[in-house]
Formats: C-alpha cells, structure tokens, sequence
C-alpha cells in the first residue's frame, strides 16, 4: 500500500500541535471560547481519523478501514462548522482592537483560514472521487495533514533561540515567522508530489499555500477584505456553523455519488 509510514507522520504531528498550541489553547483551556474549543477538537479527531485509515488499510483491515471512512461525513462538517465560527472569533478580536497581535493580524489570518478550510473539504471532496484508485485517494487524504503545517511551524519557530518573535521584532517578527513556515509547507508538499504519477493532490496543496502565503500580505491587508471580515459578523454563530456544516456535507455527497456503484456480476441460468 502507499505511504506506509503515513500514519506515523501523521501521529507525530499530535505532540507538534500540543507544543505550538499550548501557549495559545492548552494552557488556556478555562478561557477559550466554545468555537475554538470545537475547532481544536475536531481538528485533532480528523488527523487520529486519518491516522487510523493510513495505518487500518496499510495493515489490511479494510473493514474497519471503510468504518472508519464513513465518519469522514461527520466529522469533516463538524470541522467546517467550527472552523467558521472560530474564524469569526479572530474577525470579532480584529474589529474591537483588542490586542496588537489581532488588530495587525485578525484579518489577515481569517482569510488564510478560509482558503485552507476550503482546501481541506475540496482535498477530502477528491479523496472520495478516487476512493476506487488506491494511490490517487491516499494522496488526497494525506495531503490534508500538510494544512496544519504552517500553524504548526509559524508557532514553533519564534521557540528558536535567536528568532525573531512578538516580543522582539513585533510585526515583522510574526510576519517572518508566517512566510517561513508557509515556505517549510510548501516544499514538503512538492516534495511529495515530486515524481508521483497519482500524488496530484499535494500538487494542489501546494498551490493553496502559496496562495495563501501571497494572499496574507495582499488581498488580507487590503480594506476592501477588512470591510467584508467585519461583514461576517453580522451572521449569528449558530447560523454560520450551520451553513458551514451543510456546505462540506454537501460537497462530501457530490463527490461520493459522483463514483457509481460497482457492477453486481448477474448470475447466468444454466
């Protein structure tokens, strides 16, 4: 099977998250707001998800490989749901000014949140149109992980001695921290991609990052963007994770019954 050590990357990527996350949301978890509570718990539950399709089918356990596949359609809702919401949580600290990082930074980082989410479904979308082509289908799923790479990495690096951070260079700092770890990203997605006939999948992850990283520091810090970020405010959180959960539902159905069904052998009369 493909990428058989898939899952262990993907599991490495679980103490990563604790590490850059801590500061932020572990070691706050009292005071965080309940969109970023169902954001960071349904990010995790997809990456254990995807570790144990990797691993199940790597392993030959296709039935509780496909199981497992069916929770794809719940949990990946669930994760658009909370991703927007979590998204206007940082538009909301944006608009009411109310720490430097946000004011110079809120907007910028929800559109680079809402590139990625699109990425993800429209990855997760892909992963079940190939789900009869075993190399394109894992690629697809396994590029969904390099997603969380640039938070990771953009968390991770002012921890070097001698990086600039917040603290030190300010807006530049973060700024730095950001392009390079969308940098980092992008390479190891070409690097998958690299020689594979069926590995389209990181191609396009790639792509979105690189959108992503030139969109942060044109159209996100433009006004126009700024005016329509506030715009979203306007929407009531429920309302918004709903239609966020109802369109990755749906685009999760379209590419489901877009592959029809295998063939049933007829059975001859003698």
């Amino acid at each position: 099977m493909p990428y058989r050590h898939g899952y262990r990357a993907v599991l490495l990527l679980l103490p990563l998250i604790l590490l850059a996350f801590w500061p932020g949301y572990f070691g706050a978890l009292r005071t965080a707001p309940l969109a970023l509570h169902a954001h960071g718990l349904s990010a995790t539950a997809w990456l254990v998800l995807l570790a144990l399709q990797l691993w199940s089918i790597h392993d030959r356990r296709v039935t509780l490989h496909r199981a497992a596949g069916l929770a794809l359609f719940a949990l990946v809702p669930l994760f658009a749901g909370a991703s927007l919401a979590a998204v206007q949580g940082g538009i909301a600290l944006f608009a009411a000014r109310s720490d430097p990082f946000h004011t110079s930074f809120g907007a910028r980082l929800a559109l680079v949140d809402l590139l990625a989410l699109v990425t993800f479904v429209a990855l997760v979308r892909q992963a079940l149109l190939a789900r009869r082509q075993v190399r394109a289908h894992a690629a697809a799923m396994l590029a969904t992980a390099l997603l969380v790479l640039p938070p990771i990495v953009g968390r991770l690096l002012p921890a070097i001695p001698g990086f600039f951070d917040w603290d030190v260079a300010g807006h530049s700092g973060f700024a730095l921290s950001f392009q390079l770890a969308m940098l980092v990203s992008i390479v190891g997605a070409l690097a998958l991609w690299r020689g594979r006939r069926d590995g389209g999948a990181f191609g396009a992850t790639a792509g979105s990052l690189a959108l992503q990283a030139v969109a942060f520091d044109t159209v996100g810090a433009g006004t126009a963007w700024e005016s329509a970020a506030r715009a979203l405010l306007a929407v009531p959180a429920p309302l918004l994770f709903t239609l966020g959960a109802l369109a990755a539902a749906g685009a999760l159905a379209e590419g489901w019954l877009r592959v029809p069904p295998r063939a049933r052998p007829r059975l001859g009369l003698a």
